[in-house]
């Protein structure tokens, strides 16, 4: 059994160094494909983490066998998010998804810097759009064993005024699958899209938002929560503001956080990764003293190793999402994040 270990974590280091051969987007594309591939072939128990019965958690309506997941953008299309399951995550946030299908940003749009671990992408939302990514969830869906979340955004095309149809809309389409919706105002590769997070518009938005969740609760009988995904580059004045509106427009939680344009890369678009965890830890803790102790804290961006798992979850994290860490390390780091979460 320990050879056969051995030479599972040989290839997953073998195919690492591999894939970063090809251009950071295409790598990803190819990864996520082998992971199909060895999950049609039923060998992809050989390559997950054991699941610890301690880890089970409920909170916010939602049951999770651990507290480690895969944050948006990894899963654009919901295509995988039950093959991450079965890896060993307790839940996968699949999106961000549109209205319509949108192609994103001019290629190439994901740059790698493998000497920082860091990434910088400036994808601008590409995914299949609301309908397909709607039937993929449910085509997937009987076969996946964790919490789903679905983060939700603005078209590229539709006008910051009346964004809040968009996001209305999207509500009508996954409330009712979606274990939590994540609504996505801070990507920084979408034009305007962060000027939702400005005082002026977002009480409109957010009190729309509860207004629909309101009539979508009376007509399920479900209580979806719903979280809002923060930008790192928010002042703490606009921060402190945007958590209070929030929690007045009965959010249940925050994300925190997503990319940076705040970086030293002569790329526009948003980094993640080793460079971005020291700033997302210090907003973590802004983002933990200025909510209500009801209000749920999922910790993302810039978690890289079991150290700064362990942090997250310290500074007052009740989940911790995985994203730029995990393409660079794999299921090593999944296995490490476990086991320092159920301790």
């Amino acid at each position: 059994m320990r050879l056969i270990i051995k030479l599972i974590n040989f290839l997953e280091d073998l195919t690492l160094l591999t894939l970063r051969i090809f251009p950071a987007e295409a790598a990803k594309n190819i990864t996520l494909r082998l992971l199909k591939l060895i999950y049609s072939l039923n060998l992809i128990g050989l390559f997950a983490s054991s699941n610890i019965e301690k880890s089970k958690i409920n909170i916010k309506n939602l049951s999770l066998k651990n507290r480690i997941g895969i944050a948006g953008g990894l899963d654009k299309n919901a295509e995988y998010f039950h093959i991450f399951s079965s890896l060993g995550f307790g839940f996968v946030e699949v999106g961000t998804v549109t209205l319509e299908p949108q192609t994103g940003n001019p290629k190439p749009r994901i740059f790698r810097f493998t000497k920082d671990k860091t990434l910088v992408n400036s994808l601008g939302f590409n995914n299949v759009g609301s309908v397909q990514v709607l039937k993929n969830i449910k085509k997937y869906k009987p076969k996946f064993d964790g919490v789903l979340g679905i983060s939700i955004g603005k078209s590229k095309n539709t006008k910051t005024k009346n964004a809040w149809q968009d996001y209305l809309h999207l509500m009508d389409y996954f409330y009712l699958e979606a274990d939590y919706l994540a609504i996505n105002i801070s990507s920084p590769n979408t034009e305007n899209l962060r000027e939702l997070s400005s005082q002026e518009n977002l009480e409109f938005l957010l009190e729309k938002i509860s207004q629909k969740k309101v009539q979508l609760i009376d007509m399920y009988k479900k209580n979806t929560p719903i979280f809002v995904k923060l930008s790192p580059d928010e002042t703490d004045e606009n921060l402190k503001n945007l958590i209070e509106v929030s929690e007045k427009n009965s959010i249940d939680g925050f994300i925190c956080c997503n990319t940076t344009t705040d970086h030293i890369y002569p790329i526009a678009g948003g980094m993640s990764g080793a460079m971005l965890s020291k700033k997302a830890g210090n907003m973590q803790k802004k983002v933990a003293e200025f909510k209500q102790e009801k209000s749920i804290l999922i910790a993302s961006g810039g978690v890289m190793n079991a150290s700064d798992v362990k942090e997250r979850l310290i500074n007052s994290a009740d989940l911790v999402q995985l994203y730029t860490g995990y393409i660079y390390q794999g299921n090593s780091l999944l296995k490490k994040a476990l086991q320092i979460s159920s301790s």
